[in-house]
């Protein structure tokens, strides 16, 4: 399992719903400027929940920049890019991407060698533009 070390930002937003099962997510901003769980390749992540808030407008701990945790729903290499599942079954957990227009939410530091591995990973914030 990886170790998150570093110099890293977190901030606080209230939580949209229950996120007990994400933590170490990637997560998005709803309309209403809560935090709520990604559930596609295409959402603008803004980081990774770092806590497990367990009901509405509870504290919600995102990682925006610098290193974290992340949940993978599949293998990757070192220095893939990596976007938020669309499975339902692995919703907001880390996915390898080379498909265009998929939003990146962070770059592999480590290699996952199966489903549910948690690894270390670089936070960025762009659209894969091919």
């Amino acid at each position: 399992m990886s170790q998150s070390l570093g110099t890293s930002q977190d901030v606080t937003f209230k939580a949209s719903e229950d996120l007990t099962n994400y933590q170490y997510h990637f997560v998005k901003l709803d309309a209403d400027g809560k935090v709520a769980h990604c559930t596609a390749s295409s959402d603008i992540v803004i980081g990774i929940l770092q806590n497990y808030p367990d009901a509405e407008d509870k504290a919600a701990r995102v990682r925006i920049s610098g290193t974290s945790k992340l949940v993978m729903s599949g293998t990757n290499d070192e220095g893939n890019y990596i976007t938020p599942s669309d499975q339902e079954a692995s919703y907001a957990e880390g996915l390898a991407t080379t498909t265009d227009k998929d939003f990146i939410g962070a770059i592999a530091l480590e290699a996952a060698t199966a489903a549910d591995d948690i690894i270390e990973v670089l936070i960025t914030h762009f659209t894969l533009s091919i």
